[in-house]
């Protein structure tokens, strides 16, 4: 009985182990997987981000460290924002240029004839109005002329006695007709002579209420040279008592209201180039300051040294901070394109390789890589990275970027630049 229990047990056992699962071999490790467990790379996203900052991500493997900033720090580093949004974006080409004063707007003040200069009533660079008193001169030449009239005026004066006492005379067959046609005649040439004189002194510079004044009052009157147009006095070549002569430059007036700038195409910008196309320009001594105006003239002839071709614009100045020969950035508008989601050119960061900007969200600002499409003087195409609506820093980029260094705990020093 008890070794049929031992069998019994036996088959038993027999039996357990031979309905267990047959096992199969490890699947090989595929070539160059890791053996090690997973390092702190892979737990990146799993970590906790540091106090102050955000993490998130943007694209793949991709992050942003966002940035809190105090009102006082945004005041601090004239922080700006501008809101990506759509715009036409123009087609612009860049010219260089020259600021010249427009040539329908510069006048010389110079007299017509010798004398010496009693007074001055403007200064240098004083602004004056069309017909204001510059200077008074004592002309000889002129005073000879001025006593010749009150000669002749005197000689009218008698004339027309004689003449009205003859006319009587020949009413009443007293004196024959004859003497009274002879006194006609005489009064004629003085009058004719008359004329003559005061068109020679208004010739000279007297203006018509000098010259009737001397007629009527009988004296002689100084030549006042007055300004030929409005503007501001930017040569002056003259001291009191000096001795001057006809036709030399004694003053020089620019009315700045309106300016040229001297441009030089290129010859494959030139099929371009329209007469009254709009401009923008810019000079490095106001880079905030945008002045537009319009193509004037475009040169028919070719710079044969530069192979350029003259381009000029009528640009308004009403503040007068454009100044003959500035150098200046010309912005020709050639034409418009698509609406597009654009930014402001400030926002742009160039550093590391690409270009970016800092948008804010959330009350933090986070670095955003873009895809730029067509770009010009104002505004840059994006075309990924950014959505309408979206902030963006405009003043004060570069302090937020060294702070998103900081944040970032190191990188790569400060090398790039903003557009």
């Amino acid at each position: 009985m008890k070794r049929f229990l031992g069998m019994l047990l036996l088959a038993i056992a027999v039996a357990a182990g031979g309905c267990g699962k047959p096992e199969t071999a490890p699947a090989p490790r595929q070539t160059g997987q890791a053996a090690h467990p997973p390092g702190p790379e892979e737990h990146r996203h799993d970590q906790a981000p540091h106090d102050g900052e955000r993490r998130e991500t943007v694209g793949p493997g991709e992050e942003s460290i966002g940035v809190r900033l105090t009102p006082e720090e945004r005041e601090n580093i004239g922080l700006k924002t501008e809101v990506a949004q759509l715009r036409p974006v123009e087609d612009v080409r860049r010219l260089n240029g020259i600021v010249k004063p427009h040539p329908d707007r510069v006048a010389q003040v110079t007299s017509r004839v010798p004398g010496i200069v009693l007074s001055i009533h403007a200064s240098l660079g004083a602004w004056v109005k069309r017909g204001d008193d510059l200077l008074d001169i004592k002309s000889v030449e002129l005073e000879r002329l001025e006593l010749s009239l009150i000669q002749a005026e005197n000689k009218l004066a008698l004339t027309k006695v004689d003449l009205e006492r003859v006319r009587l005379l020949v009413e009443r067959e007293i004196v024959a007709r004859k003497e009274l046609l002879a006194l006609e005649n005489r009064h004629r040439e003085i009058l004719n002579e008359i004329e003559s004189l005061a068109r020679q002194l208004n010739f000279l510079g007297l203006p018509q209420q000098a010259i009737a004044r001397i007629r009527e009052e009988q004296t002689v009157a100084t030549l006042h040279l007055p300004a030929p147009i409005r503007g501001t006095i930017v040569e002056r070549n003259v001291v009191i008592g000096q001795a001057i002569e006809p036709n030399v430059a004694l003053m020089k007036i620019i009315d700045s209201a309106v300016m040229i700038v001297e441009g030089e195409a290129f010859e494959d910008t030139l099929p371009l180039l329209r007469l009254g196309q709009r401009v923008r320009v810019v000079v490095s001594a106001y880079p905030r300051e945008v002045f537009e105006g319009r193509i004037s003239f475009i040169s028919p002839t070719v710079n044969p040294t530069k192979r350029t071709i003259p381009v000029w614009a009528e640009v308004g100045n009403p503040s007068g901070l454009l100044k003959q020969d500035l150098f200046t950035q010309v912005h020709v508008i050639v034409g418009e394109q698509r609406r597009s989601l654009t930014i402001p050119i400030e926002a742009l960061i160039n550093a590391e390789g690409s270009e970016f900007a800092f948008v804010e969200r959330d009350g933090m600002f986070v670095r955003a890589e873009l895809g730029l499409g067509t770009r010009n003087d104002r505004f840059a195409e994006v075309m990924r990275g950014l959505s309408a609506g979206d902030r963006v820093v405009t003043d004060g980029s570069r302090q937020l970027y060294a702070k998103w260094l900081t944040a970032k705990g190191g990188g790569p020093a400060l090398g790039g630049h903003t557009h």
